[in-house]
């Protein structure tokens, strides 16, 4: 079993207490998209990211497809792509993977059943609660992605892409600040404004389609959007399954609730059908 590591931290560990803070992110209103293919979700603290998971995860509330392949950032250089055949545990319970897939997948090199690699990394774990809260039977796949040339992205997809799984990739957008590293001259004149701006911009080439353009404009810029290997990967796989648009679904900044222009971090909520 796979224990919580960000209970407490990411998301409340008291089980009432998380299921009213997902109560109130969910809210009364749904928007179900039944052809709904794949997600990008943000992975940081409930507290500032969760409104913007939640308005993107109904557009999965009703889909009668219920096994999810979560494509996780590799935040600390394992460097290897990890899978595990251990259940999750949460504060809601436990969720069951998808040991049939995991077999099958873990049949090609690339990809190793590593749970040991997994255990120190959040933005896998902190998708579950959602899912949790919206489904009462599911299973999933964890995937744990590193640094990876456009090439071995390709081929990855080929290997995880399947018709009856939803594809969800965790990433937040720029981090931006001096706890970051990451203040360019021109955000002096609105710290939270620039963030919205570079990412409006990664957004359009994400909804493009074009997966190239998009990586290079993430590395050859030092953009520090830390799950973009997954994104990537997520478009990839969206392109075998035969998603036709990708739309936003929701966007906010960090600074919306801390007020902190020494750490910003944007959240983008993108839906693939």
């Amino acid at each position: 079993m796979r224990l919580p590591i960000g209970a407490g931290t990411f998301y409340p560990a008291d089980h009432g207490e998380l299921i009213s803070g997902l109560e109130m992110f969910f809210g009364a209103e749904t928007t179900h998209f039944p052809e709904a293919r794949g997600l990008i979700v943000p992975h940081a603290g409930y507290l500032f990211s969760g409104p913007v998971a939640a308005k993107t995860y109904k557009a999965v509330s009703r889909s009668d497809k219920k096994n999810f392949v979560i494509l996780g950032t590799d935040h600390y250089g394992k460097g290897i792509i990890a899978t595990s055949t251990e259940d999750w545990s949460t504060p809601l319970g436990n969720a069951k993977v998808n040991l049939e897939m995991i077999k099958r997948i873990t049949k090609e090199q690339a990809i190793m059943e590593a749970p040991g690699e997994m255990k120190s990394e959040h933005s896998i774990e902190v998708q579950i609660p959602f899912l949790q809260y919206l489904f009462s039977d599911f299973t999933f796949v964890p995937l744990q992605v590193p640094r990876l040339p456009l090439d071995e992205i390709k081929d990855l997809a080929k290997i995880i892409a399947d018709k009856n799984t939803i594809y969800i990739a965790s990433s937040d957008f720029t981090h931006f600040g001096s706890n970051y590293g990451f203040v360019p001259k021109e955000s002096i004149y609105g710290p939270d404004e620039y963030v919205k701006t570079l990412d409006s911009k990664i957004i359009d080439l994400i909804v493009q389609g074009d997966t190239k353009k998009f990586v290079d404009f993430i590395e050859d810029n030092d953009m520090t959007v830390c799950g973009y290997v997954p994104i990537a990967l997520l478009m990839e796989v969206m392109k075998i399954l035969g998603a036709k648009t990708v739309e936003k679904i929701a966007y906010d900044t960090s600074f919306s609730v801390s007020h902190d222009v020494s750490a910003i971090v944007g959240y983008g909520g993108l839906l693939f059908r």
